[in-house]
């Protein structure tokens, strides 16, 4: 596969038609230089055209090439630091306007789509966040005081509420949040590339950022073949920034996590799951998950700092499938594919001005699409002179990951989050066949 094919999965498949963008090979300028073909790149593009400044985006393969055009597409509020954590950390109204801004870039990816004339590109409403384990008789209560604190609309469901639409014992209760969604994340991030380009910004794909300087009227952005001579650069990779920002490479973590889409699997896929929204488990490593092409299932999981493709693939992905609806019987898989995405270590991303002009909007897997709208909307309104939520994620920084200890260190760590959630499991099954008995 040449390095400016799309990796095969289902969203190429069904990706629109949309052909290659020139490589820079001139020299450029710009009010603000952008890196990064992905979704954090490409909102902060669109949402500084529309303030009338000209950007120029450059991505080294294709626009969506990466964990933007691979991830599971799902929109909704919140991070991977969980919100309860943050409120800790940090105190309640820092964790609120936390949470507020993740709101707001999930309207901010509802209007594009609207904006965008792209009814299509979504898929689903609503999210199920569905714990393996019984959470309990407060389960409600707390559900509810956190859903008040954070000004937010989720809502408890108990557990035979869930098993009516999922038909599986490994589930008990649920939080369900009606403002989340699902999309084709891969043709959002085509519409949002055309849309740039519309309004007079300039996208270059096949061209890597190999250097950064700076003068006194701002920065040069260095390609093989061209430059770009901007006031602001927003770095919108991750761990592929060495040659630009090393500071901001050692930051994150290249971790992969894996997705597949089955074949058509007929009305037995209605008869397992009756709901037409985004679901995941709320395992500290959990599946996600959603039915597609109306009798498909999507399904996602697994992580791990090993970012080769397993070779049985396929099979661990069906026999996660199985493992929570084996009336589902024989699948076929019909696509499988891994996705690289970028994580902080203290599992936030990393927003804000670095120096003077110089800008970070990175590190957004495990949150989710809405996220790197969020960020990309920090961005640009630091750019724009408002800095105010920039500061927000003020600190989380951009400390060192460890480099390949630090890849160690976390693989170790995800295991012992696996570890800990097969116990939990286990000694809840064993509980109840306790009291049968």
């Amino acid at each position: 596969m040449a390095e400016v094919d799309y990796p095969t999965s289902w969203y190429a498949a069904t990706r629109d038609a949309d052909g290659a963008r020139a490589p820079l090979a001139t020299r450029e300028e710009a009010d603000v230089a952008v890196v990064g073909g992905g979704f954090a790149g490409l909102h902060t593009a669109r949402l500084l055209a529309q303030q009338g400044k000209r950007v120029v985006l450059l991505e080294r393969r294709r626009i969506g090439w990466g964990a933007s055009g691979r991830n599971g597409g799902f929109v909704g509020p919140g991070y991977a630091q969980r919100s309860g954590a943050l409120i800790d950390q940090l105190g309640l109204d820092h964790g609120r306007q936390l949470y507020a801004q993740s709101q707001r870039g999930v309207a901010i990816v509802r209007d594009a789509i609207s904006e965008l004339g792209r009814p299509d590109i979504l898929m689903g409403s609503g999210k199920l966040s569905i714990s393996r384990t019984d959470q309990g008789a407060g389960f409600a209560d707390r559900t509810r005081r956190l859903a008040d604190q954070l000004s937010a609309s989720f809502e408890p469901w108990e557990t035979s509420r869930v098993r009516a639409v999922l038909a599986t014992a490994r589930y008990h209760q649920a939080i369900h949040d009606p403002t989340s969604f699902h999309i084709h994340p891969l043709n959002l991030a085509l519409a949002l590339a055309n849309d740039i380009e519309r309004q007079g910004s300039a996208i270059h794909e096949g061209t890597e950022a190999i250097g950064l300087d700076r003068d006194s009227n701002g920065w040069w952005l260095r390609t093989l073949h061209g430059s770009v001579k901007a006031r602001h650069v927003v770095l919108a990779g991750n761990a592929d920034l060495g040659a630009v920002q090393p500071r901001i490479a050692r930051a994150v973590l290249p971790v992969a996590t894996y997705v597949a889409v089955t074949e058509k699997l007929g009305p037995r896929l209605g008869q397992a799951i009756r709901w037409t929204g985004a679901i995941s488990d709320t395992r500290r490593a959990g599946d996600y998950y959603r039915v597609v092409d109306g009798d498909r299932l999507l399904w996602g999981g697994r992580i791990t700092t090993d970012t080769t493709e397993p070779r049985r693939l396929r099979e661990m992905m069906r026999g996660d499938m199985l493992s929570v609806y084996p009336q589902l019987g024989n699948i076929d898989i019909a696509y499988a594919w891994p996705g690289i995405m970028g994580y902080a270590p203290h599992k936030m991303p990393q927003v804000g001005e670095i120096e003077p002009g110089l800008w970070v909007c990175s590190a957004f897997g495990g949150h989710g699409v809405a996220q790197t709208a969020a960020g990309a909307d920090a961005v640009a309104a630091g750019i724009l002179g408002d800095p105010s939520r920039c500061h927000l994620f003020a600190p989380f920084g951009t400390g060192w990951a460890g480099g390949p200890a630090g890849r160690a260190a976390t693989q170790l760590a995800f295991w012992g989050l696996q570890m800990r959630d097969w116990w939990d499991e286990k000694r809840q099954a064993q509980n109840a066949e306790t009291l049968r008995t």
